[in-house]
């Protein structure tokens, strides 16, 4: 999508989370504190939506883990990828779920009540795919990062930001440290030049 069409979308998203708000509340929409400053400020997409929207533009399939209402993963289903969205909090999924119906429902998208990686099904085939986090942020215990970082290893790449993969991290330290770990588990990590504040989005692949 170009940047008019971006616009659009968010402006969409906007009114339809506005009148969700009003007809069901802040608890029940599903639109905690956070989704209501970004109804508030009209920044629905925030700049590192906006940049990997550019980033996967044309990306074939993407497998979204932690999609919140889906902003995002319902954008990058409409610029034509093949998207299949994890969600496992209750309120959250159903928000996702009506976005989805109410602006994507030709799109190639799927929303799995579920956490990752335990909703994704074993006959899953993730060849050609990109697996994507944004902004989660959970206090993951050991056994967490374990099964998550083995999966990465299936798929072509993974896009993950540092500073906010597990739980939130902003010093840099603790990024390299992220990065270590998951560098020992055989993958490679390059930074992506990202221009939004306070992020440290990577690719990981594979070793060679």
């Amino acid at each position: 999508m170009d940047k008019a069409a971006v616009d659009a979308y968010e402006a969409a998203v906007a009114a339809f989370l506005a009148r969700r708000l009003a007809a069901m509340g802040p608890v029940e929409s599903g639109l905690s504190e956070f989704y209501q400053h970004k109804l508030e400020t009209g920044r629905i997409l925030s700049r590192y939506d906006r940049e990997l929207l550019v980033l996967l533009a044309g990306e074939a399939r993407i497998v979204h883990a932690g999609i919140g209402i889906g902003q995002l993963s319902a954008a990058l289903a409409l610029q034509g990828s093949e998207v299949l969205g994890f969600e496992g909090a209750p309120r959250r999924h159903a928000a996702a779920e009506a976005l989805r119906c109410e602006l994507a429902p030709y799109a190639r998208y799927a929303i799995a009540f579920a956490r990752f990686p335990e909703g994704l099904p074993d006959a899953f085939d993730p060849a050609g795919a990109t697996l994507l986090f944004t902004n989660v942020a959970a206090a993951w215990p050991d056994e967490t990062y374990d099964a998550i970082t083995a999966v990465m290893a299936r798929f072509d790449r993974t896009i993950l930001d540092l500073a906010r993969f597990g739980q939130a991290r902003q010093d840099p330290a603790e990024q390299a440290e992220l990065a270590a770990r998951i560098a020992q588990a055989g993958l490679v990590l390059r930074p992506l030049p990202f221009r939004a504040e306070r992020t440290a989005f990577v690719e990981v692949r594979r070793a060679a």
